[in-house]
């Protein structure tokens, strides 16, 4: 089946990850733990020449000592591109304003979910950072 942004599962993918910014940026790392699909595989291109590979548990290690480095910081800027779904997998793309690569800068996101075990996960994402050229 097609995924469309007129789906009604769209509206529950980008409420998914509206709670999962929320909590990071408020530093609630549980949440992580919920969102993320145990097979989850991330690919963050660090500007242009670094492709950096992590599964779960390590780039919740990442975030985590991200984190402690912005302690205190609540940034939830996000700018919505796409948001679209069918009954089993959905698709976001999304623009962030957050610290992910040590400094505050907007950085794009793809992110791609699977229902399972009664709720959206995501199971791959790619980060492009801005090129440090």
């Amino acid at each position: 089946m097609d995924m469309t942004t007129d789906h009604p599962q769209a509206v529950a993918v980008k409420a998914t990850l509206d709670a999962l910014i929320n909590g990071v940026s408020g530093h609630g790392l549980e949440v992580l733990d919920k969102t993320y699909h145990r097979d989850m595989q991330i690919y963050m291109m660090q500007g242009s020449e670094t492709l950096v590979r992590n599964d779960k548990p390590g780039f919740m290690a990442y975030i985590a000592t991200v984190m402690g480095d912005a302690a205190g910081e609540h940034n939830v800027w996000a700018r919505y591109h796409l948001v679209e779904a069918n009954d089993e997998e959905a698709h976001i793309l999304i623009s962030r304003k957050n610290t992910l690569t040590g400094k505050e800068e907007i950085i794009t996101l793809s992110i791609d979910f699977v229902f399972e075990d009664g709720r959206w996960q995501i199971i791959r994402e790619v980060i492009l950072t801005p090129s440090q050229e």
